[in-house]
């Protein structure tokens, strides 16, 4: 089976291990067509092209990038990029972006003029249903009539779907992990306790509160991403000599290392407005899932997060909670991780056994290529619900694995 995936966006050096999980799968041959990725997620589909002889990726020039708008719904891919693609007809084309996005339209007129018939299938990630200008809101309608399938990645983006008028089937497929890379440390952690953030040093990733939550616990602070509020990590760093440590960027080979120097996993988002697509729309920002949880939970790392979008629903059983923009909630989760070794050891035994098997990435590539197999099979199509080859979906999203709007 022929997959095309088709994905934009920078922030895409997860997909890589998704990737590699669904090259893996049997008879299948997997292309990735992408624009206005990241030097990490080049370098990244090269290595993974070298090792896996049933990938092949294409990383082609853009319109309208995301540095220029602020928004990846804006990336079009240049014209006449896709003409490499067209020797090898797909059994499915997989788009990784929203409905609205003008790539995503791209895509879909490409199936259209050249492998009409073949089933499209859509991530969704969206958990907010957001007001967006014309002409995104035609897009996005058209793109719910061209799709065969939903994946969305949390029973809060299915919901989005559903507001917004996708009437097709849905199959909640959440982000996930490779386990094979973020595992646990096998000695015990020796260092003074330390709380660790990665991602993106914007204003939504509530970086204010965890240094002022770091602060108060009194305790060390691992900080690994970049962002616009660089300087405001680095001025921490400053006022505390070798207790805040800002790390650039890391790629998913050195991630797990500087994870396992961690004792606790922060991630305390708060929600905000952005208005960098055109100033008089305002677009809620609120956080779709936090993947670093789950790659913090696969190496045995207790995890503590806000309750904002869907940071509580990926944590589940298996962290502490507190109110988004309260430090002072932050700084009393984290004493409480750091003052109870017995609490510490239960959330990271738990986020273990959940990151395993609900967020692994060889089971969810497993649910997806399943999905697909049926889809590219004109008698499956027809045929609702699970068929009897298919591998059990996670317990993650086995209550909404297949599931179709009324009629």
């Amino acid at each position: 089976m022929r997959i095309l995936i088709i994905a934009v966006g920078k922030r895409t050096e997860h997909w890589i291990s998704l990737f590699a999980a669904l090259a893996d799968q049997p008879g299948t041959e997997l292309t990735v067509y992408a624009a206005d990725v990241s030097a990490l997620t080049a370098r990244a589909l090269h290595d993974l092209a070298s090792d896996q002889k049933h990938f092949r990726y294409h990383v082609v020039p853009h319109l309208l990038g995301e540095d220029r708008t602020g928004h990846m719904a804006s990336v079009m891919f240049h014209p006449g990029s896709a003409r490499r693609l067209l020797s090898r007809r797909p059994d499915v084309v997989h788009i990784i972006g929203e409905a609205a996005y003008l790539s995503t339209r791209q895509a879909i007129r490409l199936r259209n003029r050249y492998w009409p018939g073949v089933p499209v299938t859509l991530y969704a990630a969206q958990n907010v249903v957001m007001r967006l200008p014309f002409p995104f809101p035609i897009l996005e309608r058209r793109t719910y009539r061209a799709v065969d399938h939903a994946f969305p990645i949390t029973p809060s983006a299915l919901r989005v779907l559903r507001t917004k008028g996708y009437r097709g089937p849905a199959t909640i497929v959440p982000l996930g992990v490779d386990t094979d890379r973020f595992t646990p440390r096998e000695a015990p952690r020796t260092h003074p306790f330390t709380v660790g953030f990665v991602g993106r040093l914007e204003p939504h990733k509530g970086i204010g509160d965890l240094l002022r939550a770091a602060e108060r616990v009194d305790c060390d602070l691992l900080v690994v991403g970049d962002g616009s509020l660089r300087g405001e990590v680095e001025r921490a760093a400053s006022d505390r000599p070798g207790r805040v440590e800002l790390r650039p960027w890391a790629d998913h080979a050195e991630l797990p290392a500087l994870m396992n120097r961690m004792n606790v996993l922060a991630l305390p988002s708060v929600e905000i407005v952005q208005r960098n697509l055109v100033p008089w729309i305002g677009i809620p920002l609120r956080e779709q899932f936090g993947r670093v949880l789950v790659e913090a939970m696969a190496c045995e790392i207790p995890v503590v997060g806000s309750d904002t979008g869907d940071i509580p629903h990926v944590i589940g059983p298996s962290g502490l909670v507190f109110p988004a923009g309260d430090a002072d909630a932050l700084a009393d989760r984290l004493g409480q991780i750091r003052d109870d070794p017995a609490l510490a050891r239960r959330l990271a035994a738990s986020g273990l056994s959940r990151a395993r098997e609900e967020f692994s990435w060889r089971r969810i590539a497993e649910a997806l290529h399943c999905a697909w197999q049926r889809l590219a099979t004109p008698a499956g199509r027809l045929r609702p619900g699970r068929p009897p080859d298919c591998p059990p979906a996670p317990a993650y999203h086995r209550q909404d694995r297949i599931e179709r709007s009324p009629e």
